[in-house]
């Protein structure tokens, strides 16, 4: 009764259990869930493994992982490490067998939905107060916004690290006339966290483990560039922006809350005379919640967010089993390894190892052998984008009302994100083996993928936004790579010396943006400024710098035109 390989499309494609005509079941329904499942068991997995028995027992080989860590692991088999044969059978029957193994073997509680709404009960909602602005007399407009839009922190650093808290505030100082000025000299920019955020080290343990992760012994509370809570701005002066580089923020709170967006007080004074030329508000988001527990077992660190040290410890047993490493060891005698002191990252500036995957490339890789055909809920299972989730993190217009933008629109399924980063390592030791079993799903073939480095080179608006117009429905920018890193939104500037991220709002969080931790809180300096959360200058509000209202559109000409509220925003 054993399955032919010229048997195996038919079976993926009608199911084992249809032609199986010895099995009790003929398809999986909802009723026979768990009697298809073992009936699947007895006729893949019966043959090699035991259980609680003295060969190849199969209860410690999976105790560790999650019911979707079992899905994936069944997706996985026979791609990359060819000690198993791959799964046959359809998505259904799949699902049937890891219940079965979950619920029967394991004796565990299948979840009810893969992404469980966490609710906001657990974390602190508090209304945001909006800093004053007059516009007859006030001469300054302050813009300060996060350059990413999310900064995310990996807080199991007795165990491993690849994000530190590390979150990037950037201004812009506008003095206000009929030709505004950008101000680069003369003024001093400070800023201060909201109360219950001024102690991070009492929450994450990175100032415990920074010296053998990022080879510098901090004093807590400080960031790696040198950054507190509370402190001054640099000037740029390539840039033209005043940058606090790298705060050490995180989204638990003193009081035993969390909040994934503190907000910072931002005050521009006059550098000789101390005179408060300008004060504002800036949301400096920061998230914890990668959902690595759903697969590799354990429970969220805290507040439902958060790795714990247990799920920490499977994942760093499961790279020493893969890749020979003795990472676990390691951390046991307090010594954790950063991610990228091997593998090269843009984001941290980590070169990395020469024959040795960057990070991005290495991660999406593995990990799309393992949870391939999956939609864009394969991105929740690690950022925090998940629309019922704790962060909710694609919070702007793009990710809201009807033009809901969903992740693939840009970044491709996690098989073509994967595609692209591997595309662009071809030489590096390990990329046949994860592109091997690789297909592409949002072009037809893998040499159509265009290679990308991450974090350098991304859809910039305008592969969408053609001429600066509006898109048309469902837009695709997958593939449309930037050409140089002047192009990424994040770094562009209007036609002026203003960066287009000043007026337009963060990455992920572009004006209007709905905060679900509170409506204005993405939105402060728009409403602060405009008496509107949209776009500065949106809406003929020039005003805003110009000090009068302008015959013709200086700026691009969206931001001439009556934004109207087909985003779900009328709340507002």
């Amino acid at each position: 009764n054993s399955i032919l390989a010229s048997d195996v499309p038919k079976l993926n494609r009608e199911g084992v259990l249809s032609n199986a005509k010895w099995s009790a079941v003929d398809r999986v329904t909802e009723q026979n869930a768990l009697q298809a499942g073992r009936e699947l068991f007895n006729l893949q997995c019966l043959s090699c493994h035991t259980v609680n028995g003295v060969r190849n027992d199969i209860v410690p080989l999976v105790e560790r992982y999650a019911y979707r860590g079992i899905v994936a692991q069944l997706t996985g088999q026979g791609k990359i490490r060819r000690y198993m044969p791959p799964f046959v059978g359809t998505e259904e029957e799949k699902e049937a067998l890891a219940s079965y193994i979950y619920t029967e073997i394991l004796h565990k509680k299948v979840p009810e939905h893969p992404f469980t709404p966490v609710g906001l009960e657990k974390g602190v909602q508090e209304k945001v107060e909006i800093p004053p602005f007059n516009p007859e007399q006030d001469k300054y407009v302050l813009l300060v916004w996060n350059d990413l839009g999310m900064h995310c922190v990996s807080d199991c650093d007795e165990m491993y690290s690849f994000l530190p808290p590390a979150n990037t505030l950037e201004a812009q100082l506008i003095k206000r006339g009929p030709v505004p000025d950008l101000v680069t000299g003369g003024v001093e920019l400070t800023y201060e966290v909201e109360p219950g955020h001024e102690n991070p080290s009492a929450h994450v343990r990175f100032w415990e483990f920074s010296e053998p992760l990022y080879g510098v012994k901090l004093e807590k509370n400080v960031g790696l560039a040198g950054k507190g809570l509370k402190g001054k701005f640099d000037f740029e002066a390539e840039r033209e922006i005043f940058v606090a580089r790298w705060i050490p923020v995180v989204p638990y709170r003193d009081d035993g809350t969390l909040n994934p967006y503190p907000v910072f007080t931002v005050q521009a004074r006059d550098a000789e005379t101390g005179k408060l030329l300008i004060e504002t508000k800036v949301v400096a988001p920061v998230s914890t919640e990668a959902d690595c527990y759903m697969c590799h077992g354990g429970e969220p660190r805290k507040m439902g967010s958060g790795i714990s040290t247990e799920t920490a410890a499977n994942i760093l047993q499961a790279h020493d089993r893969n890749e020979g490493t003795g990472l676990y060891e390691e951390a046991l005698a307090g010594k954790p390894r950063l991610c990228q002191s091997c593998h090269a990252d843009p984001a941290l500036g980590a070169e990395g190892e020469e024959r040795v995957l960057n990070f991005s490339a290495s991660m999406h890789g593995w990990h799309a052998n393992y949870m391939s055909g999956m939609g864009d809920e394969s991105c929740m299972y690690c950022h925090p984008v998940a629309y019922d989730g704790l962060t909710r993190c694609l919070r702007g217009i793009h990710g809201s009302g009807e033009s809901r933008v969903v992740c693939s629109q840009c970044h491709g399924k996690l098989e073509d994100l994967a595609i692209s980063l591997l595309n662009g390592q071809k030489e590096v030791p390990g990329t046949p083996e994860l592109m091997r079993n690789l297909s592409p799903r949002m072009v037809s073939d893998t040499k159509e993928v265009k290679p990308r480095t991450p974090w350098l080179e991304n859809p910039d608006c305008f592969a969408c936004h053609e001429g600066l117009q509006a898109p048309g429905p469902n837009p695709v920018a997958f593939n449309l790579w930037n050409e140089t890193t002047k192009e990424l939104y994040r770094l562009y500037n209007d036609n002026a010396l203003i960066k287009c991220i000043a007026c337009h709002g963060s990455t992920h969080a572009i004006y209007p943006a709905k905060n679900p931790f509170d409506r204005y809180r993405d939105v402060i300096q728009p409403m602060q400024y405009s008496r509107m959360p949209y776009t500065i200058g949106a809406n003929k509000s020039c005003a805003v710098c110009h000090v009068k209202e302008m015959e013709d559109p200086i700026h691009h000409e969206n931001m001439w035109r009556m934004v109207r509220n087909k985003g779900g925003f009328d709340e507002f």
